[in-house]
C-alpha cells in the first residue's frame, strides 16, 4: 500500500493501478471453553492482521488486537473486518494504533465490519480512532448480528483532519452507515454523509462547531437502559450535574428497547478519548484495553 501525496485534479496517468490497491480480509472467531473464551479460527489476507496478546487475557474475555501492516489506507484500499463470538464466548477487540485514511486521487477507501453475537456471547468492538486527511474518501458499512441474550458494545471515534498538524477535514468525502439486527429484526440503523463543501457543514453550530472529534457508542445488552443514568452521570449530562460537561466536549446519551446510544463531539481528539475513558466503566467494561496505554 502506497500513500502518495498527489493533486486534487490528478489525471488518470497519475492514480495508482488497481492491482496495486490493497485488499485486507481478516475473520477472527472466538469459542466459550471451559469458563473461558479461546480463539477459534482466524482467517487473514492482504495487510490486515489479528494478534492475542498475552497481556489481553484477564478474566474470561480474549483480548484481541487488530493491525494494518500497510500503515493506513489510501484512496480504492478496502479492509474487510468479521467477527463472530460464538455463544458464552466474551471477545474484545481493539487496533494496535489509531487508523489513518489518507488524502486520496478520486478512488474510494472501502471499510466493511461484520460483528456476530451469539446466545449469552459478548462482543466488545472498541477500535481507536479513525483519523481523516484532508480530501480523504471513505465509505464505511457497519452491520451487527445479536442474538437476544447477548451483549454487543461497539465504541466508534472519528477525528476529521489531523488536529496535531492544525489540518482540517476540508473536503473529500465520507458515508458511514450502520445496521444492526437482534434476533433477526432490525433495531438500530444510522447514516452519517459528508461531502461538498465539508468545511462549511462542519462549521455550522448545530452540525459540529469546526471540532474535529466525535464517536458513536452503541450498547445492545439485557441491561442496556439500566446504565443511562451512570453514563450521563460519568459525563457530566443534566441540570443537576454541578460540574456539566468538560470544557471542549458535548455529549448525549438516551436508551430504548434494550439499547443506549451515546454521541460524543470534542474539539479534538484527545477530548474524545478522555470522554471514553470516562464512561466504558458505566458500559460494563472493567478496564480499558491495555494497547491503548502504549
Amino acid at each position: 500500500m502506497y500513500a502518495t501525496e498527489l493533486p486534487s485534479d490528478a489525471s488518470p496517468r497519475s492514480t495508482i493501478p488497481v492491482e496495486l490497491r490493497a485488499k485486507g480480509r481478516l475473520f477472527v472467531e472466538a469459542l466459550a471453553a471451559g469458563g473461558r473464551t479461546v480463539r477459534g479460527a482466524v482467517e487473514e489476507a492482504g495487510p490486515s492482521r489479528v494478534r492475542f496478546p498475552l497481556s489481553g487475557r484477564r478474566g474470561a474475555a480474549l483480548e484481541g488486537v487488530l493491525l494494518n501492516t500497510g500503515g493506513g489506507f489510501a484512496g480504492g484500499d478496502s479492509s474487510h473486518v468479521s467477527a463472530h463470538a460464538r455463544d458464552g464466548a466474551h471477545l474484545v477487540l481493539t487496533t494496535q494504533a489509531a487508523e489513518k485514511i489518507y488524502r486520496s486521487d478520486g478512488a474510494l477507501t472501502r471499510l466493511n465490519v461484520e460483528l456476530k453475537v451469539g446466545k449469552g456471547a459478548c462482543l466488545d468492538w472498541m477500535p481507536q480512532a479513525t483519523i481523516l486527511f484532508d480530501r480523504a474518501r471513505v465509505e464505511r458499512s457497519i452491520t451487527a448480528e445479536v442474538a437476544g441474550s447477548g451483549r454487543l458494545l461497539m465504541i466508534e471515534p472519528l477525528v476529521l483532519g489531523r488536529t496535531a498538524s492544525g489540518e482540517t477535514l476540508r473536503a473529500g468525502s465520507l458515508f458511514d452507515g450502520w445496521r444492526v439486527r437482534r434476533d433477526g429484526r432490525l433495531i438500530y440503523a444510522d447514516g452519517l454523509d459528508l461531502s461538498g463543501d465539508i468545511s462549511a457543514a462542519l462549521g455550522r453550530r448545530a452540525v459540529a462547531r469546526n471540532w474535529a472529534g466525535l464517536a458513536t457508542i452503541l450498547l445492545i445488552a439485557p441491561e442496556a437502559e439500566s446504565r443511562l443514568e451512570r453514563v450521563r452521570a460519568a459525563l457530566g449530562i443534566g441540570e443537576e450535574m454541578a460540574d456539566g460537561l468538560p470544557e471542549g466536549l458535548e455529549a448525549g446519551a438516551s436508551a430504548w428497547n434494550g439499547m443506549l446510544s451515546v454521541r460524543l463531539l470534542a474539539r479534538d481528539g484527545a477530548g474524545i478519548e478522555r470522554a471514553i475513558r470516562r464512561i466504558i466503566p458505566e458500559l460494563g467494561v472493567t478496564e480499558a484495553p491495555r494497547i491503548w496505554h502504549s
